[in-house]
């Protein structure tokens, strides 16, 4: 985890380096012109059937319409480009172009992306959707200009619920000593071990196998996630802890993004944000009918009340004056006056 960290951060020492000395991308060079064309390589760690590729196809569908064939749009679903942190790499690096990532493996990029993994950070996803779309929601944005990327909008991933396949799980104390796999990133092991369990981070690639052979034996994503991965093959019991709202920011690589001509970069953006409205649809049927699937294979589905959930936040409560410290008192005192409203 250390040296996947540490050559995180070397690559963003060099993709800053690069990005300041105006190295050649494979469209520099040219004259902004209609008749210059661009590719956009595009990468997400999500099956082919879950809505995230839906929503690539529609940002492609949109940029290739509304640029008149001037950008191409290649995706490729299901990790075929590496895991999310390794995406990561190769967007800093100019290798990929573009990818939706949850916001965890970002942190290495800006501290300030560690807000949306605070547990129990939004009671709805209303809430999520005006802070993300916000003030707050573009700082955290803007804050990767400086590292290489841009961040376009938000997509959405939805809620992350815990499953196991070892017990059901209706309080804290019923994850003691359980071995659990968590996002590339140290606030969510740091919270999951408060919690009680033993946090392991893998990729998420990795992960149906790492459940498969009991190198872990429980995990946490999205309802949608869960069924078009087939965790229920390796996983019995369902909690529907709604610990986090996760965000999928939607970052391209910024010497890309500049070498587009102005009316290129809107297309790219205003692509970005009419997929965000199509994107959030999906997620909220894709969520009540992987439910119901879930429920269909065999899954034990735990029902959580107000107070359950708040157990839980209160024993990863020590991540909030982590995260404040990290990002700063100004950006954090603004996320939760946001959030109370």
């Amino acid at each position: 985890m250390r040296k996947r960290k540490f050559m995180l951060v070397l690559i963003l020492g060099i993709a800053m380096v690069l990005a300041a000395c105006g190295q050649s991308s494979s469209n520099k060079g040219k004259d902004a012109d209609e008749k210059d064309t661009y590719l956009i390589i595009a990468g997400h760690a999500a099956a082919k059937e879950h809505f995230g590729q839906k929503s690539f196809e529609k940002f492609k569908e949109l940029v290739e319409k509304n640029s008149n064939g001037r950008i191409k749009v290649e995706v490729h679903p299901n990790g075929e480009l590496g895991g999310e942190r390794e995406m990561v790499e190769k967007l800093l690096l100019g290798e990929i172009t573009m990818m939706a990532p949850a916001s965890a493996p970002l942190d290495a990029v800006t501290k300030s992306m560690a807000v949306w993994d605070l547990p129990y950070l939004f009671n709805d996803s209303e809430t999520a959707h005006r802070v993300l779309d916000g003030e707050v929601g573009q700082e955290v944005l803007d804050s990767m200009a400086d590292k290489g990327l841009v961040g376009l909008a938000y997509w959405e991933n939805g809620f992350r619920h815990l499953t196991n396949n070892i017990r059901p799980i209706a309080n804290v104390s019923d994850l003691a000593g359980i071995n659990m796999r968590t996002l590339e990133n140290p606030m969510q092991i740091k919270a999951w071990d408060l919690a009680g369990a033993n946090a392991t981070p893998i990729a998420f690639t990795e992960l149906y196998s790492a459940l498969e052979s009991h190198t872990v034996d429980a995990q946490e994503t999205p309802l949608s996630l869960m069924y078009s991965m087939k965790f229920y093959e390796v996983q019995k019991y369902l909690s529907l802890t709604g610990h986090t709202y996760s965000p999928w920011p939607v970052v391209i690589n910024k010497e890309f993004f500049d070498s587009l001509p102005e009316d290129l970069q809107q297309v790219v953006r205003d692509a970005a944000y009419e997929t965000r409205e199509y994107n959030r649809q999906l997620s909220r049927e894709d969520e009540e009918t992987a439910l119901q699937l879930l429920k269909e294979q065999g899954m034990e589905v735990i029902e959580y009340t107000d107070e359950q959930k708040q157990e839980f936040k209160n024993a990863m409560s020590s991540i909030y004056s982590d995260v404040k410290s990290d990002v700063g008192e100004e950006l954090f005192n603004k996320l939760m006056n946001e959030t109370s409203k």
